[in-house]
């Protein structure tokens, strides 16, 4: 059942309610983007209402505390599970088909039951319908499974399209989305828009700020740091497709090896289903450190103050952008089950992006660890980097495309 817990935003000039558009997406709210709804309900040309209830109980993800500052309904997500799937149904028919909606934003995730539902339904009521998805399809199945068999993947990748081609418009995380929905999918042009997915930076810039004006040794002694070592730090949840045991063995071997000149300590903040296993792993390792999930932003920033580099050695999305607004560069590995995000990363400008297999990435960290002009140059790329991204931006576009497709306008991506 859901519940309204913000009231329409109305114009400044007049009592009326402006015309509303739902938004389904992850499923709930992310931390990091309670300011951007705001931010596009303050600026947008109508009301976004964002439905969302609970993240899955393991997924590792926090989800913003209300009272939430712009129109949402709570919602209470239900598991369904299936056989080698788990898909979520959201209770939302109902209000979406009778409660004035224009139009729908729909999440390219097809694990969400009830999205599937919506298209054909609101296609039927004359309610417009916009994807919001990568524009490509990740080299993973349907439950972010590595090892889901290819022809799975491949229906998935054709329903998604196939989806896509029916909706009204859409909306892609990067460039390299939206060129490959026009090219090799069809989608008309002037209906495909490219938000440039980030997170609040602008907040994050100024934790940062505000962190720069502590003592990097000190903070690193309150810490319980050494405050001459290379700190790598993974943020982000515990899964399998992360590879947090591939961080945990590079550590462990450059540390075991006596590979670097510098000491290497490594970081982990977040949670999921992989913790218990992972702390096993790293049992014997003194500079391998569990932090737990953290959801106090002021406190990640100091340990962010403390560290030399984010490290997700598997799929690499959002947390881009977090390490950039905080001038720390992002090492990964090469490979195709990247989120958009890492479309960011510039291989040897503001970040690592390394080929080859475990051995080449363990070199790559201990070839970090001790060359401090390489440090300092991706730290000042990480810097240059952020000031393109912003919520602003995103919300421009997010209501540009939705005016396209309402007929409110004939702005071109």
């Amino acid at each position: 059942m859901a519940t309204e817990t913000a009231l329409p935003v109305r114009s400044a000039a007049t009592t009326e309610v402006r015309r509303r558009v739902a938004v389904l997406d992850l499923g709930f709210i992310p931390i990091y983007w309670a300011r951007y709804w705001q931010i596009l309900n303050r600026i947008g040309s109508y009301d976004y209402v964002v439905f969302h209830g609970d993240p899955p109980a393991d997924s590792g993800w926090v989800a913003a505390p209300g009272p939430h500052e712009f129109p949402n309904r709570r919602i209470v997500n239900r598991d369904v599970k299936l056989p080698g799937w788990r898909a979520i149904y959201q209770p939302v028919l109902r209000e979406i088909m009778t409660g004035g909606y224009d139009a729908v934003i729909l999440g390219h995730e097809i694990k969400f039951i009830s999205n599937l539902m919506l298209l054909p339904l609101c296609k039927l009521r004359g309610i417009k319908v916009i994807y919001w998805g990568f524009g490509y399809h990740a080299d993973i199945g349907l439950d972010m499974r590595a090892d889901t068999a290819p022809l799975i993947k491949r229906l998935a990748t054709g329903f998604k399209d196939g989806m896509a081609k029916l909706a009204d418009g859409y909306l892609a995380y990067t460039a390299r989305g939206r060129t490959r929905m026009i090219e090799q999918v069809g989608l008309d042009p002037e209906r495909v828009f490219v938000v440039r997915q980030t997170i609040d930076v602008e907040s994050q810039i100024a934790l940062h700020a505000e962190m720069m004006t502590q003592d990097r040794a000190a903070v690193r002694r309150g810490l319980g740091l050494d405050p001459d070592a290379c700190v790598f730090l993974f943020i982000g949840r515990m899964l399998a497709y992360k590879r947090v045991d591939q961080l945990i063995e590079a550590v462990r071997t450059i540390t075991d090896a006596k590979r670097t000149r510098t000491p290497v300590q490594a970081l982990v903040i977040g949670g999921g289903r992989l913790d218990a296993e992972l702390r096993a792993q790293a049992e014997g390792s003194p500079n391998i450190r569990f932090e737990g999930s953290i959801a106090d932003q002021a406190v990640v920033a100091r340990y962010m103050r403390a560290v030399d580099a984010v490290v997700i050695p598997g799929v690499t999305g959002i947390t881009v952008t977090h390490a950039f607004a905080h001038g720390l560069p992002l090492i990964t590995r090469a490979g195709t089950m990247h989120s958009p995000e890492a479309e960011y990363i510039e291989d040897g400008r503001n970040g690592l992006m390394v080929e080859g297999d475990m051995q080449a990435f363990t070199d790559a960290l201990a070839r970090f660890a001790d060359d401090p002009d390489l440090r300092a140059r991706l730290a000042a790329g990480a810097l240059a980097t952020r000031d393109g991204l912003s919520l602003t931006h995103m919300a421009e576009q997010f209501d540009r495309c939705a005016r396209a497709v309402l007929g409110d306008t004939a702005v071109r991506a």
